[in-house]
C-alpha cells in the first residue's frame, strides 16, 4: 500500500466512525486527551496515527485496532506481477508467490495453493 495514501485512508475510516456515533471531534479529542486539531488532522490524513494512538481511537470508537487499517489490495494480474522488479532468474511460479506475498495478507485457499505447489527441498 501506498505510504501516502494509508494515513488518509485510517483518517476517513476514523470520521465516518466518529460521525456514526455521532461524536464531534472535540469529544474524540478528550476520550484521548489529545487536541481537536489533532483529531482534526488525523482525518485529513496530514498527522500521522501512532500505535499507542490507534489503540486508543479503537477504543473510544468502540472498534478493534485493526478496524482502522485500511484493507490492502492484492496483485492480481500476472501483468502486475512482472512489474515487480523481482531477479531474472525466477520462475513464474516463485513471481507469483512473490507477488502475493507483497501484496498482502493472504486467504487459506492462497496458502493452500502455494503448499500445494512448493518444490520439495532436495536432499
Amino acid at each position: 500500500m501506498n505510504p501516502e495514501t494509508i494515513y488518509p485512508e485510517i483518517g476517513a475510516l476514523i470520521r465516518r466512525r466518529r460521525k456514526k456515533l455521532k461524536l464531534t471531534q472535540e469529544q474524540l479529542a478528550g476520550h484521548l486527551g489529545i487536541s481537536r486539531a489533532s483529531v482534526a488532522n488525523m482525518e485529513i490524513g496530514r498527522q500521522k496515527v501512532l500505535v499507542h494512538q490507534l489503540y486508543a481511537l479503537a477504543s473510544a470508537l468502540q472498534l478493534t485496532p485493526g478496524d482502522l487499517l485500511p484493507s490492502t489490495q492484492r496483485l492480481t494480474a500476472p501483468s502486475e506481477w512482472e512489474a515487480l522488479p523481482l531477479p531474472d532468474n525466477l520462475n513464474s511460479q516463485q513471481r507469483e508467490q512473490i507477488a502475493r506475498l507483497l501484496a498482502g495478507p493472504q486467504t487459506e485457499a492462497d496458502r493452500d495453493k502455494d503448499a500445494k505447489n512448493a518444490t520439495p527441498p532436495k536432499r
